[in-house]
C-alpha cells in the first residue's frame, strides 16, 4: 500500500495540473510512487482543487500578477491550485475589468453629452 502522502507530495502532485502526460511525469518526480498512485491520489485531492476560486483568492492573484507577471507555477506553489487554473482565473478577471472599465468610459461619455 505504501506510506502515507506528505503535503510537499501533495504540492508537486498539484503543480503538474492534470496534462496529458500527467501520471507519468507525475510519478517521475516521485520516485516512490507510481504512476497509478498518483492517479488515484489526483482524484482525492481534484474535489478540494476544482472547486470555485474565492474573492481572497481572486485578490491574492491580481497581486501575485503584479509581483510575478504571468508565473503560473509560482502562483501554484502559494495558492496550491494547478498553473493551468490560476491562469484561467486571471483571464476572466482581466476580462471583468476591461469590460467594467469600457462600461466606466461608456457612462463618462454620456455624462459629458448630456
Amino acid at each position: 500500500m505504501g506510506r502515507a502522502w506528505s503535503s510537499k507530495e501533495d504540492k508537486i502532485l498539484v503543480g503538474f495540473g492534470n496534462g496529458k502526460n500527467g501520471r507519468r511525469m507525475r510519478a517521475t518526480y516521485l520516485n516512490h510512487k507510481t504512476a497509478k498512485q498518483c492517479a488515484d491520489r489526483w482524484k482525492d485531492i481534484r474535489g478540494y482543487i476544482d472547486r470555485p476560486f474565492t474573492p481572497f483568492e481572486c485578490n491574492i492573484i491580481r497581486r501575485l500578477y503584479q509581483t510575478y507577471g504571468p508565473r503560473w507555477r509560482r502562483m501554484s506553489a502559494v495558492l496550491h491550485r494547478s498553473p493551468e487554473m490560476i491562469m484561467e482565473c486571471w483571464l476572466s478577471l482581466k476580462a471583468m475589468d476591461d469590460k467594467t472599465e469600457r462600461i466606466h468610459k461608456q457612462m463618462s461619455i454620456q455624462r459629458l453629452l448630456s
